[in-house]
């Protein structure tokens, strides 16, 4: 795998050359700051700009365009990653070596046509599409309570991270929603080339030598800001222990915990953390596992994450209502226990073997590789091979220090009550 960077004023360009898939990945990223404004705009707009174009402006000639370049695809979403907020248009095509030549700047031009050329006629994006798409985004913010997972971490993030951009999700309200227009969207879409976004194309495949000059030529019309953005996010939690529950009819509650990381060095925060986790919640046998599930049996599922732009660990489990205070009193004792020698030391080795065997993945895993080098762009990420080695190095003792700098912050349930 080779690896180069290529800036100018239109873009940085991102080549992740390797033989070990047959196709071709392109991912445009438009990167800027986050504003909660922008959360309709970005669902309405990724959606709107795949689902036809001013070419291909029905739904299946857009589906037939894509089988007529051998299954190419491109995909659109928006998202919120810590400070900033993002659109990002991915293209996945067969690599022309397999089939023809043309194929690479035909695919390219694909995915320009939909990034470029919306189905827009004076200055408003097509109705009859619009509607289609705004009525399936309302159904699907109507369907969020249908939903018990999405709506406990929704309401778990409102509480844990008030104030920042992780309070919020990509998914819009309906008052909100309801302000879009066609003409508002189109508006807003135009912004998307006025220089405030920070423009990285990302190519991952057994590369065309002439692939560069090819999206050059295609992605000269866009400009980027050099602007230096940041993912990380300096959140000031409150001292005080913020407890809510909410109530559903579900079968099933939904408990998150949530811990604030205090103070972290760089080789805590991605090293030690990433171990500690590992013990903690994260491997078949961690100890949330094996002492909230299989020792006391209090829950369906039982695991842990980490949000590293936020600093926070979280602890989720799906239990029975009558089970939740023996559910938060035992999973306040594991936490406790990451503090004891004999307890990390038990499944020390077992959680580094776990992280290793991700790892190893890592060059398998186009998503992984693009976000690797995206995400470089914002924060110092250090390379797979130095990551091995450090974990690795990643000594007990640092594991059990690490405790000292954890702390609750937030405890939410979404209580079902169709519990027996």
């Amino acid at each position: 795998m080779e690896y180069k960077k290529i800036l100018n004023n239109n873009y940085t360009l991102h080549l992740i050359n390797t033989d070990r898939f047959k196709t071709l990945n392109i991912v445009v990223f438009f990167t800027k700051e986050f504003n909660k404004n922008d959360i309709a705009y970005g669902s309405m707009l990724a959606n709107n700009l795949v689902y036809t174009s001013k070419k291909y402006n029905t739904k299946n000639k857009m589906a037939i365009i894509g089988e007529d370049l051998y299954g190419a695809r491109v995909s659109s979403s928006f998202g919120i990653n810590g400070k900033l907020e993002s659109f990002i248009f991915s293209l996945d095509f067969v690599n022309p070596k397999y089939t023809e030549d043309k194929y690479l700047e035909e695919s390219i031009d694909f995915l320009k046509e939909i990034i470029f050329n919306p189905n827009v006629k004076d200055k408003k994006f097509e109705s009859n599409s619009f509607d289609i798409i705004k009525n399936d985004i309302k159904s699907n913010i109507n369907s969020i309570k249908d939903n018990p997972n999405l709506f406990a971490g929704i309401e778990y993030s409102k509480i844990m991270y008030k104030g920042t951009p992780s309070s919020y999700s990509s998914y819009p309200t309906l008052d909100d929603l309801e302000k879009v227009t066609p003409s508002s969207l189109y508006r807003f879409y135009k912004d998307l080339f006025n220089g405030n976004y920070k423009i990285d194309i990302v190519c991952i495949g057994e590369l065309p030598n002439n692939l560069t000059e090819v999206i050059s030529n295609k992605f000269n019309s866009i400009k980027t800001n050099d602007k230096k953005l940041t993912l990380t996010i300096n959140h000031k939690y409150p001292n005080k222990i913020e407890t809510k529950i909410d109530t559903l009819k579900f079968n099933q509650s939904k408990l998150y915990i949530g811990y604030r990381l205090l103070d972290m060095s760089y080789y805590e925060l991605n090293y030690v953390l990433r171990v500690y986790n590992t013990i903690l919640g994260t491997m078949n046998d961690s100890l949330l596992f094996n002492i909230v599930r299989e020792e006391h049996s209090l829950c369906y599922t039982i695991g842990s994450y980490v949000s590293k732009y936020n600093p926070s660990l979280t602890i989720y489990a799906g239990i029975n209502k009558i089970n939740y205070e023996e559910t938060v009193r035992l999973i306040k004792e594991c936490v406790n226990l990451m503090s004891d020698k004999k307890t990390v030391e038990t499944l020390f080795e077992s959680a580094k073997k776990t992280i290793n065997t991700y790892l190893n993945t890592y060059y398998d895993d186009v998503i992984s590789q693009v976000n690797t080098y995206y995400n470089r762009e914002f924060e110092t990420i250090d390379d797979i091979e130095t990551i091995k080695e450090k974990i690795n190095e990643v000594k007990i003792e640092e594991v059990i220090n690490l405790n000292k700098k954890i702390k609750l912050s937030t405890i939410y349930m979404l209580k079902g009550d169709n519990n027996e």
